[in-house]
């Protein structure tokens, strides 16, 4: 990549290279140790700085007072002398160049740090010791003045407001955000040799966290593994309803004000056959959306009924299976419990769909005053994805009762027979705690 004007010698490897040709307006990359991310976005700072006008203004905000002072060392060696116009090596640094673009280094948590218009801004390190304040407050309103842009650069730490901003990059609901995750093995310039003696003098989680770049969590998260438990599906939805083993359960969670509409279906070998989300539909566009889908798959219907609405009740009337689900705080951890255990036990296989994706990996508990455990999706984010896939995983049990009693008394006048399939999906409904496809 070559930088007008600037004798800076850089070539990107891939990684770096997707990042730098990105145009989403707020990249976030979260890269192990010693992977190249601090003169990756030296490089599009300088590159964005001398192309610039004279009003262009960048900040470079470090979590700590020397990554700042790093970042200004390296692209103040970078720019030659005949390109900056006056410099200042003490805290605020700056480096003013002689088109008058500036480009200034601050340390996060100091407060106040922008009063003016930005069309730059870097975190640096921002999983670390970066107020979310810093960006949410100062730096985030300053970028609106001009329509700014920011790169954010960090090792992990934890599940916290960068992790967020990372998933955001891998969800389609924020279109301006991007994100990349790449560990230290992946830079050609450090020998694998190097990374691999650091994991002979780290503890395995540092490691993985700080080398391997992995987003660890000792509380909060609720979904683990699911790379090599759940996604692991190589086929493309929707699967044929002829190809789904029968019987399908089928998913509902309805949508709400900002939230969506999501319908998942899993048939009777555990996997996810159907995922369909939409946001904005009417009442009948959403009942046409589950009558469709439940009727091409012959599926048993599990729905949110949390609250009283007409749709449940047009559902059953229009002839399908229906078991109406109230998301109560016990309900809902029920739910959630059931469908960890099933992802946890690999009984359940989906192809990769981001969403659903992110928001299993966002998705966490809390403990209340009281003790109890609850799960919900964090400030930003939805779980009607979750919510639809635990509805579908717990239906499993109903719809293998319901299919039970349908074949034992097909064409039967007993009136008996609805007694007893009222008996199996009991039954089956108190089938929570182990593989419901057994």
């Amino acid at each position: 990549m070559s930088i007008r004007k600037v004798n800076l010698q850089f070539t990107p490897y891939d990684e770096q290279q997707a990042v730098l040709e990105s145009p989403a307006r707020f990249r976030v990359v979260a890269a192990g140790r010693r992977s190249g991310k601090t003169i990756m976005a030296a490089v599009e700072t300088v590159r964005r700085a001398v192309n610039a006008g004279e009003s262009w203004r960048g900040y470079w905000v470090g979590a700590e007072h020397h990554h700042a002072q790093t970042a200004y060392e390296l692209i103040d060696n970078a720019l030659p002398d005949r390109l900056v116009g006056r410099r200042n090596r003490s805290p605020p640094r700056t480096i003013e160049l002689t088109t008058g673009a500036r480009i200034e280094f601050h340390t996060a948590g100091g407060g106040a740090l922008v009063s003016v218009g930005l069309d730059w801004a870097v975190c640096d390190e921002a999983a670390k010791d970066f107020p979310e304040r810093s960006w949410t407050q100062e730096l985030r309103p300053a970028l609106s003045d001009r329509d700014g842009e920011a790169m954010f650069i960090s090792t992990p730490d934890g599940r916290e407001w960068f992790f967020d901003r990372h998933q955001r990059g891998q969800s389609p609901d924020y279109p301006a955000w991007a994100s990349w995750q790449w560990s230290a093995y992946r830079n050609p310039h450090v020998a694998d040799s190097e990374i691999d003696d650091a994991r002979g003098d780290l503890p395995d989680r540092i490691f993985r966290q700080e080398y391997e770049a992995a987003f660890l969590d000792e509380t909060g998260g609720v979904f683990e593994g699911l790379d090599t438990r759940l996604f692991t599906g190589e086929y493309e939805l929707p699967v044929s309803p002829e190809d789904a083993a029968d019987p399908v359960s089928v998913g509902v969670d309805l949508a709400r004000h900002e939230d969506f509409r999501v319908i998942v279906a899993v048939d009777a070998t555990g996997r996810v056959v159907a995922f369909d989300r939409e946001r904005g539909e009417s009442w009948p566009a959403i009942q046409s959306a589950v009558e469709r889908i439940a009727t091409e798959y012959g599926g048993f219907v599990s729905v949110d009924a949390s609250r009283d609405n007409k749709l449940v009740a047009d559902l059953e009337a229009a002839g399908l299976r229906i078991e109406p689900v109230k998301f109560t705080s016990s309900r809902k951890q029920e739910l959630i419990e059931n469908l960890v255990a099933t992802v946890e036990a690999g009984d359940l296989t989906a192809p990769e769909i981001p969403i659903l994706k992110t928001e299993l990996q966002v998705f966490e508990y809390d403990i209340t005053r009281a003790g109890n455990v609850r799960y919900a999706a964090p400030e930003g984010h939805h779980d009607d994805t979750v919510d639809a896939l635990a509805l579908a995983v717990d239906g499993m049990g109903q719809a293998a009762g319901a299919a039970t009693a349908t074949v034992a008394f097909d064409g039967d006048d007993d009136t008996e027979g609805s007694g007893l399939d009222d008996l199996a999906r009991e039954t089956a409904r108190r089938r929570t705690g182990g593989n419901p496809w057994k």
